[in-house]
């Protein structure tokens, strides 16, 4: 999934229901096309994540709610101490369901999992309830074994975590956006808000504009969300600056939300 069509999802998820061109509205401030936020939704209806009631409207599904609370709690998992048990997830697809096979892949490696061998996925969380959805979701369930355990011989955790997951990659994507946040959008911010410094309380802007740029930061989060497995400690590399990169962005997101007026039309897809 975009970071774009998972923010969607999120705007859905607080409104429930949404006109099509009321989507294509909110984009089209941020430059994407009509199209483009069409096709999104048509991608998010293909995948089960919203279902149209009306030829010009969408509404969120539980399995939509599913993901977002998902993603969203991702998060938590840096604050989360590691019993040092494994969770793995075993599958075997015939050849014919080869489709089913790579998009079960991909929501399993969204969701945090890694690949370690073909068809084998791990992960240090157990993520049960994201688990159940997604082989809900691809009606897999008669294709996948899923158990926990500890690893008796073998490598070092942190080693089997580099061959797993693309660590120097996310590392790398977070210096990249960190780099966005402080040379493009503070800057931005800085002048919507008057010079104010950072004090969301003093920041007194058209609410539109203000929620253009929740929504421009939210969507660089995102991406983070999408593919930073959110390891714990014992697993990451020492010099890992991803929690505190996450950390200053969020917060800043936070003082755009708290500067939205409360009386605002934008202020139900934030609250």
């Amino acid at each position: 999934m975009l970071s774009v069509e998972k923010q969607m999802l999120f705007l859905l998820s607080k409104a429930d229901e949404l006109e099509t061109q009321d989507m294509i509205r909110i984009y089209e401030k941020r430059g994407y096309s009509a199209p483009y936020i069409r096709n999104g939704l048509s991608r998010l209806k293909k995948d089960r994540y919203v279902i149209s009631p009306s030829r010009s409207a969408y509404r969120i599904t539980e399995a939509g709610r599913t993901f977002i609370r998902t993603i969203n709690r991702k998060p938590e998992h840096y604050t989360l101490s590691w019993d040092g048990c494994w969770h793995l997830v075993l599958t075997s697809f015939p050849e014919t369901d080869r489709k089913r096979r790579d998009q079960l892949r991909a929501d399993l490696l969204q969701t945090g999992f890694g690949q370690l061998h073909a068809g084998v996925y791990i992960s240090p969380w157990p993520y049960r309830e994201e688990l159940g959805e997604l082989l809900r979701k691809h009606e897999a369930e008669r294709y996948a074994t899923v158990f926990s355990g500890r690893l008796e011989h073998g490598e070092a955790p942190r080693d089997i975590a580099a061959k797993v997951w693309p660590l120097a990659d996310t590392a790398q994507m977070y210096e990249e956006k960190w780099r966005w946040f402080s040379e493009e959008f503070k800057p931005i911010l800085l002048k919507a808000a008057g010079n104010a410094a950072d004090d969301a309380k003093k920041m007194e802007t058209d609410p539109l504009e203000l929620f253009i740029l929740y929504l421009e930061l939210g969507e660089q989060i995102n991406e983070l969300y999408l593919i930073d497995p959110m390891l714990p400690e014992e697993l990451l590399p020492e010099d890992w600056s991803a929690q505190r990169i996450l950390r200053q962005l969020t917060e800043c997101m936070a003082q755009i939300k708290a500067a939205i007026p409360h009386d605002s039309a934008y202020s139900r897809y934030v609250n």
